[in-house]
């Protein structure tokens, strides 16, 4: 990495994290409503490597509701970030999609 491509998404880190997201589904569903913290700790520690220059804490929030889940993914109006979400929603992989919609908000 040059030093003018320090604000990038890690390309192989945001696959890695929906590579683990689906492995993982069932576990997350499962203890969405009862250990949520669990699921939000299991998350953000594999979501962060995909942002390597975000320094602060990413914001995210899921929500699951008659077989449709939602992935509300904060930016905080961060230009990089508001990039970098798109690109990492976009390499949700199909299986997934059908189930789950990620949502940028501010």
């Amino acid at each position: 990495m040059g030093l003018f491509s320090k604000k990038e998404m890690d390309t192989a880190a945001a696959e890695a994290f929906w590579a683990w997201f689906a492995e993982k589904e069932e576990w997350i569903l499962a203890n969405l409503k009862t250990n949520g913290m669990d699921v939000v700790w299991a998350i953000d520690a594999r979501i962060k490597p995909v942002f390597p220059y975000f320094k602060k804490e990413l914001e995210f929030q899921l929500g699951f509701n008659e077989g449709k889940g939602e992935f509300f993914f904060f930016h905080f109006g961060n230009k990089h970030l508001m990039r970098d979400g798109q690109a990492w929603a976009e390499l949700m992989p199909a299986d997934l999609k059908a189930r789950w919609t990620v949502i940028l908000e501010k």
